[in-house]
C-alpha cells in the first residue's frame, strides 16, 4: 500500500481541510468565512459534474420533487436563497463553476428559472471538495442510512487508497478482531488508525455500529440500491420493497412505486399482500415437501418387506434403475 499522510498531519497542513472537519478555532473559522466573498454566479456557468466524488454522484441521493417543488415556490421564492452555494472552478471547463455543494439550493433555482445564485467560490482540490460537500450537507440534514454507508466507504477509498470491497473486507476484519474471533494485530495497525480518524471527523456513530447497521445494506436486491443512488426513488421506500423475497413480484413493485409516486402506506400494504401470498405459498411448499418424505419413507419400508419385489429379477432390475435415477437426484 502506497504511502499517505495521517488526517491529522493534512489537517494541520490544510485550512480548508481544518475548516472542513470543523477543527479550526472559531475565530479561524469565521476569519476564513469572511475572506471568501460571496458573489453572484449566473446559473449557465454552474455545473453539476460532481468530478471530486469517486463514483461522480451527488452526496445526496433523492429529492422529493413535490416538497422541493414547494419550498422553491413557497421559501425561495419570496425570501429569495440565504445561503450561498458552494462551488470552486471547474477543473475541465474554463469558465465555468463546479458545484461542490448547494445541490437542493440550485435545483430550486433551475425550478424558478432564476438567472444567478449566491455563491462562494474555494480553491479546493478533489478530497477537499468531497470533504467539504459531506460536512455541509450533514450539517443541514441528516444522511440517510445508504447515504452514510455510501459516503463513508468513499471517504476510507480515498484516504486508504483501497478499493470499496478492500474498504469493507477491513471493517469485517476489525470487528471480528473486537470480538476476539481473529487476531487483534489489525486493530493497531495503520489502516486502523485512519479508519478510526474517519469516523471520529466526520460519523456519527462508530465504526462498530457503522459495521453492525450500515454495512448489510450492501446485501439488499443491488437494483434496490440502485434506483435508490439514481434519486429515483426514497431510501425509506426502496428499502421497503427490497424486504419482498420474490424478484419478479419486487422489481414490478418497485417499477409501480417509482411511475406513481406510490406513498410509503401504499407501499407498506402492497408489501403487506405480497408477503400474505408469499407466506402462503411457503406453507403449501413445506407441507407437500413433508408429504414427499412421508411417502419416500413409507414406501422404502414396504420395499423392505415385500419379498416379491426381491424374488422377482424383472423387479429388482426396475428397482435399480429408480436408484440409480434417485442417486442423479442427490448429486445434482
Amino acid at each position: 500500500m502506497t504511502a499517505r499522510r495521517k488526517l491529522t498531519d493534512a489537517i494541520a497542513q490544510r485550512e480548508e481541510l481544518s475548516f472542513v472537519f470543523g477543527q479550526a478555532p472559531p475565530e479561524k473559522v469565521a476569519q476564513l468565512i469572511q475572506e471568501t466573498q460571496e458573489q453572484q454566479i449566473p446559473c449557465e456557468k454552474v455545473v453539476c459534474s460532481f468530478t471530486f466524488v469517486p463514483d461522480n454522484k451527488p452526496v445526496r441521493h433523492y429529492y422529493d420533487p413535490e416538497e422541493l417543488q414547494q419550498w422553491a415556490l413557497y421559501d425561495i421564492k419570496p425570501n429569495g436563497i440565504r445561503s450561498p452555494l458552494w462551488l470552486r472552478p471547474h477543473p475541465y471547463y474554463p469558465g465555468k463553476f463546479e458545484l461542490v455543494a448547494g445541490l437542493r439550493r440550485f435545483k430550486a433555482a433551475t425550478i424558478l428559472e432564476l438567472k444567478t445564485v449566491p455563491g462562494k467560490v474555494f480553491d479546493w482540490d478533489d478530497r477537499t471538495a468531497f470533504q467539504a460537500a459531506i460536512s455541509e450537507n450533514a450539517n443541514r440534514r441528516d444522511f440517510s442510512a445508504l447515504e452514510e454507508l455510501d459516503n463513508t466507504l468513499r471517504l476510507l477509498e480515498i484516504q486508504l487508497g483501497y478499493s470499496t470491497e478492500e474498504a469493507v473486507s477491513l471493517l469485517y476484519r476489525m470487528n471480528n478482531a473486537a470480538k476476539g474471533t481473529t487476531n487483534q494485530n489489525v486493530l493497531v495497525s495503520e489502516e486502523a488508525q485512519y479508519v478510526q480518524q474517519v469516523f471520529d471527523a466526520f460519523g456519527k456513530i462508530t465504526w462498530q455500529s457503522f459495521v453492525a447497521t450500515r454495512l448489510p445494506l450492501l446485501k439488499k436486491p443491488p437494483e434496490i440500491l440502485e434506483k435508490i443512488r439514481r434519486g429515483e426513488v426514497h431510501y425509506t421506500k426502496g428499502i421497503l420493497i427490497a424486504s419482498v423475497k420474490d424478484s419478479d413480484r419486487r422489481q414490478e413493485l418497485l417499477q409501480k412505486a417509482i411511475d406513481t409516486s406510490l406513498s410509503v402506506s401504499e407501499i407498506k400494504q402492497q408489501v403487506q399482500a405480497i408477503k400474505q401470498k408469499e407466506s402462503g405459498n411457503d406453507s403449501q411448499n413445506s407441507s407437500t415437501i413433508v408429504h414427499l418424505q412421508q411417502r419416500l419413507s413409507h414406501t422404502v419400508q414396504q420395499a423392505k418387506k415385500n419379498r416379491a419385489l426381491w424374488s422377482n429379477p424383472a423387479k429388482t432390475k426396475k428397482l435399480e434403475k429408480l436408484l440409480e435415477e434417485l442417486q442423479v437426484l442427490l448429486e445434482t
